[in-house]
């Protein structure tokens, strides 16, 4: 009986280079509209210098008890279709910081597939989640989507 080896997968290898981040003062309107338009599920929030300090994600913008909720949004549209507008300058004032998740789950690069697969089990609400490097920079992300990507990988790195 021949033994099979199987490469292991790594994060950096399924993550999303392509990452877009806003800054804590980013309007959540506009990030919001980034997560939209790009139809992500969060994005990073960075500092000036690159580094990682919170994530904002669709969750967030749902579900934090900010002003920004499903009823606050209902009542704007309302008070929009009836041209009392007064509640947008709120909405609009709000920045990323004030909703976002200032303490985000991280990964580095050369986390495994398993790993990155216990790390969603165990975090039923993350997703996505920024991927670090040492000097806690974003390198990528990986959402529960990239997650179904290295199953093409797996199958062609097994050596027979």
């Amino acid at each position: 009986m021949t033994e099979q080896k199987t490469k292991k997968v790594l994060a950096s290898e399924i993550m999303n280079k392509n990452v877009v981040s806003v800054s804590p003062n980013t309007p959540v309107l506009e990030a919001a509209k980034i997560i939209s338009d790009r139809n992500l599920d969060g994005i990073p929030v960075v500092d000036e210098s690159g580094q990682l300090i919170g994530i904002l994600t669709e969750y967030d913008l749902i579900t934090k008890t900010s002003p920004i909720n499903i009823d606050f949004i209902k009542q704007i549209l309302s008070d929009i279709k009836s041209k009392n507008d007064g509640k947008t300058e709120n909405l609009s004032e709000l920045t990323v910081k004030e909703v976002m998740n200032p303490e985000p789950l991280t990964l580095k690069g050369d986390a495994t597939y398993e790993e990155v697969i216990q790390t969603f089990k165990d975090h039923h609400r993350v997703n996505p989640i920024p991927i670090i490097d040492d000097q806690n920079k974003v390198i990528g992300v990986i959402s529960r989507y990239d997650v179904l990507r290295p199953l093409n990988i797996l199958s062609h790195s097994i050596k027979k």
